[in-house]
C-alpha cells in the first residue's frame, strides 16, 4: 500500500512539475489567453445540464477596424467595431505592447496600447473571448510597430545589401516600406536597386520576410515623380496655370511609361535583368540583433544565397 503511495506521489509530483515548466514556458500573453480560456470553461462547467441546453450563444463580429501604426515606446489607440457580447474578453497576441486602459461595449472595443522598447518591428492581432460560450474571434494585423531600422546583410556570393527604410505615408496603409540596394563586393556603388515590403511574422516570432518589387531604378523613379506630382495636385491653394503644367508633367509621364512598356527592347533588358539578378525575396531570423537567413534571386544568381547580418534602430 505504501509503495502505491509511493508511486501515486511520484506521479503527482511530476505532473505539478511539468505543468509548471509548461506555463513558465508561455509568454505573458500567453498565459492570459490561457486564463480567460480557463475562466470561461470553468463558469459555463457551474452550470447545470439544463442552463447549458439552454444558454444563447452569440459569436463575436469584427466589422471595421482602423489599423493602428506606433513607434516603439510611445503609445497609439485601437478601436475595433463589431459586435461584442457583454463580457468579451481582448488579449493582444503579443508581449511587445502593453495595455494602458481599455473599454468595450456591445459595438465596440477601444484600448490605449505602448509598444517596447526594441525588438524590431512586428504586426499584433488581437482575439475576442465570449464568456460562458467561449467562442471568439481573430483579427490579424489589428496593429503594426513601425520604427526606423536599418538592415545590413553580406551573402554568401559576396554581395551585400542595405536596407533602408522609407518614410511612412498613410495613403499607402501600414506597409513597412524600404529601399534595397545591393554592391557587389567592395564596390562603392550599388549594381542594383529595389524597392521592398517588410512583413514581420505575427505575435512575437524573430522571422521576418522582404518582399523584392521587379521595378528597376527607373521604374522606381518615374514611380516617386508621379507620386510627388499627385500630392503636389492635392494642393487646395494651386493656381490654374500651376495645375496645368503639373498634369502636364503627368501625362509625359505616363506616355513615357506606356511607350516602355511596347518597346521590344525595354522589355528584353528587364528580361535581361530578371534572368542575370532576378532577387524576389529576403527570409532572416533575428537574434539579439544579429541576422541569419536566405536571399532568393534567379537560377543565375541562387536560388537561395546564405545570409548573415544586423538590423539597428536609427535616431
Amino acid at each position: 500500500m505504501r509503495r502505491w503511495s509511493m508511486a501515486g506521489l511520484q506521479i503527482l509530483t511530476s505532473i505539478v512539475l511539468f505543468w509548471g515548466v509548461t506555463h513558465a514556458a508561455l509568454s505573458k500573453y500567453q498565459q492570459k489567453d490561457h486564463a480567460v480560456r480557463d475562466a470561461c470553461r470553468a463558469e459555463r462547467a457551474k452550470l447545470t445540464p439544463q442552463q447549458q441546453k439552454q444558454l444563447q450563444c452569440g459569436t463575436p463580429e469584427i466589422s471595421l477596424v482602423s489599423r493602428a501604426m506606433v513607434k516603439p515606446g510611445e503609445t497609439v489607440d485601437v478601436v475595433i467595431n463589431g459586435k461584442f457580447p457583454a463580457g468579451t474578453s481582448f488579449v493582444f497576441q503579443s508581449d511587445s505592447v502593453e495595455v494602458l486602459k481599455e473599454s468595450s461595449n456591445a459595438n465596440a472595443y477601444r484600448a490605449t496600447v505602448k509598444a517596447a522598447s526594441g525588438g524590431g518591428p512586428r504586426t499584433v492581432s488581437i482575439s475576442a473571448l465570449t464568456p460562458l460560450c467561449c467562442k471568439s474571434v481573430y483579427l490579424s494585423h489589428a496593429l503594426t510597430i513601425t520604427g526606423n531600422y536599418a538592415w545590413d546583410f553580406q551573402a554568401a556570393n559576396g554581395w551585400k545589401v542595405k536596407a533602408q527604410p522609407l518614410p511612412s505615408n498613410s495613403s499607402r496603409g501600414p506597409d513597412l516600406l524600404y529601399s534595397l540596394e545591393f554592391f557587389r563586393g567592395s564596390e562603392a556603388a550599388p549594381f542594383a536597386k529595389r524597392k521592398a515590403t517588410l512583413y514581420p511574422a505575427e505575435a512575437d516570432s524573430t522571422s521576418f520576410s522582404f518582399s523584392i518589387s521587379n521595378e528597376d531604378e527607373s521604374s522606381m523613379n518615374v514611380q516617386q515623380q508621379l507620386e510627388d506630382l499627385t500630392k503636389q495636385l492635392q494642393n487646395p491653394n494651386l493656381s490654374e496655370a500651376d495645375r496645368d503644367k503639373l498634369m502636364k508633367k503627368m501625362q509625359d509621364l505616363m506616355t513615357q511609361m506606356t511607350k516602355n512598356i511596347q518597346d521590344p527592347g525595354y522589355i528584353k533588358k528587364l528580361q535581361a535583368q530578371q534572368a542575370e539578378f532576378g532577387c524576389q525575396g529576403i527570409h532572416v531570423n533575428l537574434q539579439n540583433g544579429t541576422v541569419t537567413g536566405n536571399l532568393n534571386c534567379s537560377e543565375k544568381a541562387g536560388r537561395s544565397i546564405a545570409l548573415t547580418g544586423a538590423m539597428k534602430q536609427l535616431p
